[in-house]
């Protein structure tokens, strides 16, 4: 069967045959009409008994230029083909249809034999499928990572633009669905041909002769749908033009195509056959980024391919990530993109684990450059030329990286972060370094990240090693919390032994007033080595001492009145200490008396401080009878080496200093220096320079000079200056040596 073109042409080729002036009137109507090449044509066709196949489609395209551009000459050349159609006798040995048979013939003139050609491959309408068997797959629609148990395509999620889709299918026309590729064009032009009850589909490959779909219809009435998917390889020669549209719309039939946007705006504005036929065109438009009715539909859908994808597709669309995001996934695992890309991988991946952390939105490049660093170093590959090929679109849609709105911002594609949550334990788990870094960086002024997200999405992924007392996580988010949650993580750290958190968790409780929960760590902090933990734990067991120490001396206990006494002078309260002194006294505690006659000697009563100090010797006070030496300094005729002596073997230190001090003068060198010895055991001050001094004078100049660098050792010059100047004064306000 052919088409009307494609018959006129056919008649017009026998008659050039039949009669020289019927070819002569061809070429004339040609000649008139002025297009280029039909004069061409007509040489070498006229007289041809058979044309060849090249020659047949050129005859068919300047027929369909006259029949448009040159109306006059192209009724001239039906009328020439009508003239001849008159029926003639069939010759001897005729067959039916297109065949004639020679072979038993007598010819008394010239004899024409005529080959009817036909154009395409085109079944019968009987043939066609019933659109409601037609499946998904058939319309081009990409299948997804395989699931066990589900269909190999992803599942059909109603889109907004169906209802307009289907109002313009209702009529016989062009149907143009525009859109990207990968945006669910054939899976939305599937589901609108399955709204037409009762129609049939034909979906010619590209490059296939659509002329013979006319013919195939005439005389079968239906309804049809001819699918063409990307339309632009089903235009140009022997491609739908606006006739063969017009002709398969008058026999009941809807063209449905698809192109994208850019092509269609550039072609609708042109003047060939294929842009007249664009331009003529119904169209539906489908973006890239579903709305969010569209998304709330696919999150409603009973599929658990669907849940994911309405999570991560983002702004590619949803029907990207079905058709390529696993191919992106698989792209970026692929042991060649490691050795081709290594720090492009790397980086990919720092991008993948700051969504598994909780950054679903686009980063900073430097971020994702520090973390991708933290696996490790990579030389090979820059970072400009790593960021340039995960950013680069694959498959024609998007690249591994995608760009974020703010300028030098990028984020991993969303279903490579699905895919990776899906895989679970085929990548490796998240470094706690990188936890660490993101909770830092969301914690600086004007940062990208949401750092409540991340904290909760750390807490997740490291809740086992939580659970389990490791420290150092425990620790990670002490340093980066505040408040009870703060305290919490430390509690962790020091209930599984970390001193630092025990000190850190003790100072908490001692600000609020918890001295007594602060007590245990301090000890367990003291105990495995912390000077801070034994410091903290000195000052408040000091504090709850005065404490007890002070309710036991109000209610007349002497010798905790004494202890009070004592505990105060330390820190300069010495008027206090007085009170608590007298009261000790008063309720009988005689062994105050020694620190009562101290406190009043260094108050410089002192004669007040003898009685005191002298009733302290007399019961065998070493400290009182030591002071009371030094009281007597300058009384002559005092027994000071009998006071310094009781002092010395009473076990006061610097008793045996004084005394070494007077058996000195006294030329007894020897017994002084074993004296000076007992008092630097004991640990009296100051007393290495006598012992230097001392031994030089006995002529050993080498221990002598051990002793003086001990000396120097224990009142190093300067001290003073090592400490910061007093408030508006400066260094040379300060003494030059001081010693104390």
């Amino acid at each position: 069967m052919t088409t009307e073109l494609e018959e006129l042409r056919d008649a017009l080729v026998r008659a050039m045959v039949d009669s020289r002036d019927t070819s002569r009137r061809v070429f004339d109507a040609l000649t008139r009409s002025s297009v280029p090449g039909a004069a061409d044509l007509w040489i070498r066709t006229a007289g041809v008994a058979s044309i060849n196949r090249t020659d047949a489609r050129d005859w068919v395209r300047l027929l369909a230029t006259l029949r448009r551009n040159h109306p006059q000459e192209f009724s001239d050349l039906e009328a020439i083909a009508a003239a001849q159609a008159a029926p003639v006798p069939a010759p001897a040995g005729t067959a039916a249809g297109d065949h004639v048979d020679f072979r038993d013939s007598t010819f008394h003139d010239r004899v024409v034999g005529v080959q009817y050609n036909h154009y395409g491959t085109v079944p019968a309408p009987a043939q066609w499928r019933p659109v409601e068997e037609v499946g998904p797959r058939e319309f081009g629609v990409r299948p997804t990572r395989p699931v066990p148990g589900l269909p190999d395509v992803p599942p059909y999620v109603p889109r907004d633009c169906e209802g307009k889709l289907r109002a313009q299918l209702a009529g016989d026309s062009l149907v143009l669905i525009l859109g990207e590729p990968c945006v669910g064009k054939s899976y939305t032009a599937w589901q609108g041909v399955r709204s037409l009850e009762g129609y049939r589909l034909y979906a010619p490959d590209p490059g296939e002769d659509l002329r013979p779909l006319a013919a195939t219809l005439q005389g079968e009435p239906g309804k049809y749908v001819v699918w063409l998917d990307e339309l632009t390889g089903h235009l140009g020669a022997g491609g739908l033009d606006l006739r063969l549209l017009g002709r398969l719309n008058e026999l009941g039939a809807v063209v449905l195509a698809t192109m994208s946007p850019d092509e269609y705006y550039r072609r609708r504005a042109g003047t060939a056959p294929g842009d007249r036929v664009v331009a003529a065109a119904r169209t539906v438009e489908l973006g890239r980024e579903w709305s969010e009715a569209e998304l709330a539909r696919l999150a409603a859908l009973d599929d658990r391919r669907a849940y994911p994808a309405y999570m991560w597709s983002g702004r590619e669309g949803v029907a990207t990530y079905f058709a390529v995001g696993h191919h992106l996934f698989d792209e970026w695992r692929r042991v060649g993109t490691q050795l081709e890309h290594p720090r492009g991988q790397l980086l990919v991946r720092a991008a993948i684990d700051l969504a598994r952390c909780g950054v679903t939105g686009a980063v900073p490049a430097e971020l994702l450059r520090r973390v991708q660093e933290l696996y490790r170093a990579e030389d090979r590959e820059s970072f400009e030329d790593a960021l340039a090929w995960a950013t680069a679109p694959m498959f024609g849609v998007s690249g591994l990286l995608v760009a974020g709105e703010e300028e030098g911002t990028w984020r991993a594609y969303g279903a490579l972060v699905s895919e990776a949550l899906r895989s679970g334990g085929d990548l490796e788990p998240v470094p706690d370094e990188v936890w660490w870094t993101l909770l830092d960086a969301a914690r600086e002024p004007d940062a990208p990240l949401d750092f409540p997200a991340v904290l909760d999405a750390a807490r997740t992924a490291l809740h086992d090693r939580v659970e389990a007392g490791d420290v150092a996580v425990a620790l990670g988010f002490a340093r980066r919390t505040e408040g009870d949650e703060r305290e919490g993580w430390l509690r962790r750290a020091a209930d599984a032994g970390d001193a630092g958190a025990a000190v850190e968790l003790a100072e908490i409780l001692r600000g609020r007033g918890e001295e007594g929960g602060a007590l245990p760590y301090l000890e367990r902090a003291a105990a495995a080595g912390s000077a801070k933990a034994a410091a903290w734990l000195g000052s408040l067991l000091r504090e709850r001492a005065e404490y007890w120490l002070r309710a036991a001396a109000s209610a007349g206990e002497g010798d905790a009145a004494q202890e009070l006494g004592d505990m105060l002078v330390g820190p300069g309260r010495e008027e206090e200490a007085l009170c608590w002194y007298r009261k000790a006294a008063a309720a009988g505690r005689r062994e105050v008396a020694g620190s009562l006659g101290v406190l009043l000697y260094h108050w410089g009563r002192k004669e007040d401080a003898e009685e005191w100090l002298r009733y302290a010797a007399a019961w065998g006070d070493a400290r009182a009878a030591n002071h009371l030496g030094l009281l007597l300094e300058d009384r002559e005729g005092a027994d000071r080496v009998s006071l310094y002596r009781q002092a010395a073997e009473g076990g006061d230190a610097s008793g045996a200093v004084n005394l070494g001090v007077e058996l000195e003068e006294l030329g007894r060198d020897k017994e002084a220096l074993s004296w000076y010895l007992a008092g630097h055991a004991r640990g009296a001050t100051e007393v290495e320079s006598l012992i230097a001094e001392l031994l030089e004078k006995r002529g050993k100049v080498t221990e002598a000079e051990e002793w003086r660098r001990k000396a120097e050792a224990a009142d190093p010059e300067g001290l003073l200056e090592r400490l910061p100047p007093p408030p508006g004064s400066t260094p040379a306000d300060a003494p030059d040596t001081v010693k104390e």
